[in-house]
């Protein structure tokens, strides 16, 4: 019908307008499984924030440490040159006290550690920063907050 009253559109505003109205519905509550609201990634575990310090490090350390933190993880043989160390014996290797601010620094990466190359590392206190907001008080509290929550998983790891 053409008198101004159909509600058949084709072409391209038919496409704008159902994605309009899908944007609209989820916005709105009226798809709730697509509207589900995700957690905030950026802080470490607790009730309202579940992302903890073992799922940062299954994600972004594992490929390369392992599972297990004792340096043979997959990625270990796909990128050349890389010897990712046994994070279960760090305490082991100061003298039986887990070196919380060094392992800390090194996730971190924007700290001048001569033992660690950082190319073999990922700077994670820059990867950690949320888009848009990089290096304002409250992402580098977020990106530390990470940090810290991976620096306590890699503590809960250590051999005796």
């Amino acid at each position: 019908m053409r008198d101004g009253f159909s509600i058949h559109r084709s072409g391209p505003a038919a496409g704008f307008a159902g994605a309009l109205a899908l944007i609209a519905a989820i916005a709105f509550g009226a798809i709730p499984a697509l509207a589900q609201d995700y957690p905030d990634v950026y802080h470490p575990a607790s009730e309202e924030h579940p992302t903890s310090g073992k799922q940062d490090f299954m994600k972004h350390c594992a490929p390369c440490h392992g599972t297990n933190g004792r340096g043979h993880g997959p990625e270990v043989n796909l990128i050349p040159d890389i010897h990712p160390p046994d994070l279960t014996v760090l305490s082991m290797k100061n003298g039986g006290i887990f070196p919380a601010k060094k392992v800390a620094d090194t996730i971190d990466g924007r700290k001048s550690i001569p033992s660690h190359k950082r190319f073999d590392m990922p700077f994670w206190g820059v990867n950690f920063q949320q888009p848009g907001k990089e290096f304002s008080p409250e992402s580098e509290a977020r990106a530390k907050a990470r940090i810290n929550a991976l620096v306590d998983y890699i503590r809960t790891i250590q051999r005796q």
